[in-house]
């Protein structure tokens, strides 16, 4: 055979990817040219549900595509380039879902803020709390004779790139949706024009010095300490993404834009379904924020089965701090441009919960199941409001 040629289980791969963008689009067309979108907006609530669902689905599909494809990159590109693929393609879903749900409806002002607020909560304390339980779980495989865990086998992050993170989101997520609330420029949890225009600034420069760094001089900061990488029989290796580098960027961008295409319409749906509902408006947000870390929710898995710890803590923390710095710019314009009111400070029990997950998620060298177990709480706890 051709060394030239893809092995055939790529080839296999690759069908499978395709016949699911198809199936996407497929779904994305038969909403939007068969009148399908209008009839279930105007149906009933059950109707609003059920589209939903059915959205929700297709988008779960070509998410877990989207993941592939940027995991195959972050294979062949390695870290942190691989992570901030992913990353920036997920911001690209989430600035389409939140401004398209500002725009309709009754235009709800907290929407941005739920959705920015669960993804936080998500990310940091049900995702990382998640990994670092599994990380330990992992490392308790790795007994020693005597049936105890020396320091040697506890893994653990990169700590400077870590500190990196956790600096600059707990700077910037308490400028953004704590301070607002005692601001005396505006009554309601927001700045007003000028404060917010240097909130703009600074958020989209803070961003931009990380991104500098992050792929520069400081790129060792974000590697994992240890530099393993193992590979379980099946999977697709990074020699394929050397091989067709093109087809995996392909795959992911029409993926991306099939998903961003259907959130248009799931965001329509997701206002008009809590209101015929009468549902807790921060729901919508919730909703939201599940859609948009689908595909991180899933890479972040993966890589800690693989002992890639560092690597699933770029794409949460990642993800975290862009939806901080990109999405909060993104809104102050569109709400200023369209005149709808945004409101950014949370609510009381919501200030003390941020606080906490920020107490808890501050950087340690090594692992321990603890750490996670009290994220997963607070994220059990903070699900448990937001529903009731």
């Amino acid at each position: 055979m051709d060394s030239t040629s893809p092995p055939q289980h790529l080839l296999r791969h690759n069908r499978r990817e395709l016949i699911t963008l198809a199936f996407g689009a497929g779904v994305l067309a038969l909403l939007n040219f068969s009148g399908m979108l209008p009839f279930l907006l105007e149906g009933k609530a059950a109707w609003i549900v059920a589209g939903l669902v059915l959205l929700g689905g297709v988008v779960v599909l070509l998410s877990q595509q989207v993941a592939n494809q940027a995991e195959l990159l972050a294979e062949a590109l390695g870290e942190p380039y691989g992570t901030l693929v992913l990353t920036l393609s997920v911001i690209v879903i989430e600035l389409s879902l939140i401004g398209s749900t500002m725009l309709a409806g009754e235009k709800n002002p907290t929407l941005a803020r739920d959705s920015m607020f669960s993804v936080l909560m998500i990310a940091l304390t049900g995702i990382t709390g998640l990994c670092m339980t599994l990380t330990s779980w992992l490392s308790k495989q790795r007994l020693g004779s005597d049936g105890y865990l020396s320091e040697e086998d506890l893994s653990g992050p990169n700590m400077a790139g870590s500190m990196v993170f956790y600096n600059l989101i707990s700077t910037m997520s308490v400028l953004v949706l704590i301070i607002p609330n005692f601001s005396t420029d505006t009554a309601e949890g927001n700045f007003s024009l000028p404060i917010n225009v240097v909130l703009t600034v600074v958020s989209v420069g803070v961003y931009s010095i990380f991104l500098a760094n992050q792929m520069g001089p400081y790129r060792c900061f974000f590697m994992d300490p240890s530099d393993r990488f193992t590979q379980k029989d099946g999977d697709i290796s990074g020699s394929a993404v050397i091989h067709r580098p093109w087809q995996a960027t392909g795959l992911l961008l029409l993926s991306l834009a099939v998903v961003v295409l259907i959130a248009e319409s799931m965001g329509l749906m997701i206002e008009r379904g809590v209101n015929e509902l009468n549902l807790p408006a921060s729901l919508g947000g919730v909703l939201v924020a599940m859609l948009i870390l689908m595909p991180e929710v899933l890479n972040a898995i993966r890589a800690t089965r693989r002992g890639q710890l560092q690597r699933a803590l770029n794409t949460l923390f990642g993800s975290v701090l862009a939806t901080i710095s990109l999405t909060v710019p993104a809104v102050l314009v569109i709400g200023e441009i369209t005149g709808t009111k945004v409101i950014l400070g949370l609510e009381p029990a919501a200030m003390v919960l941020l606080t906490l997950t920020l107490f808890l998620l501050r950087p340690h060298p090594k692992v321990l199941g603890s750490e996670g177990l009290m994220l997963l709480v607070v994220f059990l706890f903070w699900l448990v409001l937001e529903l009731i």
